[in-house]
């Protein structure tokens, strides 16, 4: 309840009440619902100055932080497109190099890396990658005794070939024919 309706309550016209709250609003004099207002406008006002304290502190220790400062977003994220990008130039490397016949890829691979030669190669917009088939040319003209050759009747040289084993009859498929095997073995 508000004082407008004790007002009424009590009798008071509406000229009266109106006199009364103007009266009040001159001389700077207020109704609250809180029963001790100056007590808590001092409790408010003690919790605002912790709380500016204890902002004041955390900003404090941030600027006395002595960790090593965090590199920023955007050289993590140039640094990881560049290490896809060697990875898609090393994939496409090794593609080729497989293709022309190379017979040690990692020496290959170790001979680009130690020389520079993968500066060489460009990666354009699309992806497409311009410098992989020359630098693999020239690897084959430097390097031609790690490439297998190719004979003109399509045998390719340098390729040990499997020794061919002739099937035994007598093994066994399944474990009762072991058995029987394993018995019949020791009755002759």
């Amino acid at each position: 309840m508000d004082l407008k309706a004790i007002l009424k309550n009590l009798g008071y016209t509406d000229e009266q009440i109106k006199a009364v709250i103007d009266a009040m609003a001159e001389n700077k004099l207020h109704v609250s619902s809180v029963e001790n207002p100056e007590e808590t406008i001092k409790q408010l006002q003690d919790e605002k100055a912790k709380l500016e304290a204890e902002n004041a502190e955390q900003k404090k220790a941030a600027g006395k932080k002595t960790d090593p400062p965090d590199t920023t977003t955007a050289e993590e994220i140039r640094k990881l497109q560049e290490t896809i990008q060697k990875g898609k130039i090393d994939t496409q490397l090794i593609v080729e190099l497989t293709k022309a016949r190379a017979i040690d890829v990692d020496y290959l691979m170790y001979q680009i890396e130690k020389s520079g030669a993968r500066k060489d190669i460009k990666i354009d917009d699309d992806g497409k990658m311009t410098g992989v088939t020359e630098l693999v040319e020239n690897l084959k003209k430097s390097y031609a005794s790690q490439f297998e050759t190719v004979t003109p009747s399509g045998v390719r040289t340098g390729v040990k070939k499997l020794e061919k084993t002739t099937p035994v009859d007598d093994v066994p498929q399944t474990l009762e024919e072991a058995i029987a095997q394993k018995f019949s073995g020791d009755e002759e």
